[in-house]
């Protein structure tokens, strides 16, 4: 599950960048807490799909493009 939760956080940190998002924002388009969502992208924590699917809402793309 490791190695699942850094990939996940590796793919939301390459997207989050790509939309040109400082973590801030996108922890506040997404609802999430900004320490919760560096925790996230550092592999951390393994995050609910509710909140899964809230990055991806606010980072404009499918869910599944975070797994990929």
């Amino acid at each position: 599950m490791e190695d699942l939760t850094k990939f996940f956080g590796q793919k939301v940190r390459q997207a989050r960048t790509s939309a040109n998002l400082s973590q801030e924002d996108l922890a506040h388009q997404a609802g999430i807490d900004r320490g919760y969502m560096g925790h996230i992208e550092r592999g951390t924590k393994s995050p609910t799909l509710e909140k899964v699917n809230r990055i991806a809402k606010a980072l404009g793309i499918c869910p599944s493009d975070l797994l990929k």
